[in-house]
């Protein structure tokens, strides 16, 4: 603002002035020296702003106007400066530069506004200045950097390091496939191309990243190609049938109106009477396309013995269709007992009723009911002692006996022998 008013009153008193000789014969010198263009940064990296300062010195003691203009390589910087300086005084001007890397010539010229009396020889100051190869600003040189361009591939493996928006050229035509409008030169455009990086390829018609050529399942439907031939349905279509199952999950690939066999029987479900395959009519069954749990229980279940732990073992049962997750036993009707194995002691003898219920991961359930007969085995153990006991005394009582009497029998004869 300063400079403007100065400018605006120095411009008023040369019109007033104009017409005296005093004032038409007044001039000087402005001028500028190599000492006086300054940077703002000795370090010049491509990309990175820097501000160019120039002091303008007014040699003669008459106030004067004039204008500095700065230049790269011969094209300005910027648009002009306008300076005005009082006698004997200086005067500072600026100027923002962002170049490119290499070698620049920085040129600042003094445009008097009265020629008269000026030194045109100092009005003009060169420097050369070499800016650092930096493509991707980040303050690092090219030189030091490892990804140059700063795409995210060092550039080591890049093939463009100094184009961010390159990286690889597939086909080696000196285009990145990024600009490539065929990227693997194989005649298809990449627009048209499934497989625009191959140029073996052109076709993927199930997406899996494999080109039909080389896919041996080319619609992705679980099945092998010659095998669909074989079959007859088609290779370039996951669901010849159009049911909404794939061929590869489909037990009738070429019947639109059956999908599943739950029991692998060879009847579609929308035909079978009896999906599970359990016995059950689909109509009766809860469960119409599950296979409810078998029970087994071990067979030394059925007898117990009084005031001993019995063992009801139901590990051995299954579900063929799924997994049983509970097991309910009820014992009497009033003991519930949870576990594929569990522990029981009657304290009464006679037959007790035991129920055991399963249930599988689909809700389905099965219930085997049994008697158990408890039995006072450790009486029944005495009584078998106690007549073993009196066997063998009756054993060893009657050999004994019989040995008695033979040895009777030898004597009597030996006596009647010594008579004779």
């Amino acid at each position: 603002m300063k400079k403007i008013i100065k400018i605006s009153f120095l411009a008023l008193g040369l019109l007033l002035f104009s017409s005296l000789p005093s004032a038409s014969a007044a001039g000087g010198d402005l001028s500028i020296t190599s000492s006086n263009v300054q940077f703002s940064t000795s370090s010049f990296l491509e990309g990175r702003t820097i501000r160019i300062y120039g002091t303008v010195t007014n040699n003669s003691t008459t106030d004067l106007l004039g204008t500095v203009r700065f230049f790269d390589n011969g094209g300005q910087i910027g648009g002009d400066q306008a300076i005005s300086l009082f006698g004997n005084r200086a005067d500072d001007v600026f100027v923002d530069w962002v170049p490119g890397w290499g070698s620049h010539t920085v040129k600042v010229t003094i445009f008097p506004w009265e020629e008269e009396g000026d030194d045109p020889t100092n009005n003009i100051i060169s420097r050369n200045i070499y800016v650092l190869q930096d493509t991707d600003f980040d303050g690092i040189t090219n030189e030091e950097d490892e990804d140059d361009d700063g795409d995210g591939v060092i550039d080591t493996e890049d093939e463009f390091p100094l184009n961010n928006k390159e990286w690889v050229d597939t086909d080696g035509d000196g285009i990145g496939d990024n600009e490539d409008e065929d990227a693997d030169n194989d005649g298809v455009p990449d627009v048209n191309d499934q497989m625009p990086l191959d140029p073996t390829e052109t076709t993927d018609t199930d997406s899996d990243g494999i080109g039909d050529i080389a896919d041996t399942d080319d619609d992705g439907d679980g099945i092998d190609d010659n095998d669909e031939v074989n079959q007859g349905t088609d290779a370039l279509n996951p669901d010849t049938d159009a049911d909404g199952t794939v061929d590869g999950s489909d037990p009738f690939p070429l019947d639109e109106a059956e999908w599943s066999d739950n029991d692998s029987d060879n009847i579609g479900d929308n035909k079978d009477l009896d999906d599970d395959n359990d016995g059950f009519l689909d109509t009766e069954d809860p469960y119409p396309l599950n296979k409810g749990p078998v029970v087994e229980i071990n067979k030394d279940a059925f007898t117990a013995a009084l005031g001993q732990k019995a063992v009801f073992d139901s590990s051995d049962s299954y579900d063929e269709d799924g997994e049983i997750v509970s097991f309910v036993w009820e014992i009497d009707g009033n003991i519930i007992k949870e576990g594929e194995k569990v522990l029981h002691e009657f304290d009464t003898l006679g037959d007790h009723k035991v129920k055991l219920t399963i249930q599988d991961d689909a809700g389905e359930t099965r219930t085997s009911e049994f008697q158990v007969s408890v039995l006072n085995i450790r009486l029944y153990s005495q009584v078998f002692t106690i007549l073993i006991t009196l066997i063998l005394a009756g054993i060893i009582a009657y050999k004994y006996l019989a040995e008695g009497n033979l040895l009777n029998l030898r004597q009597l004869a030996t006596r009647k022998s010594k008579k004779k």
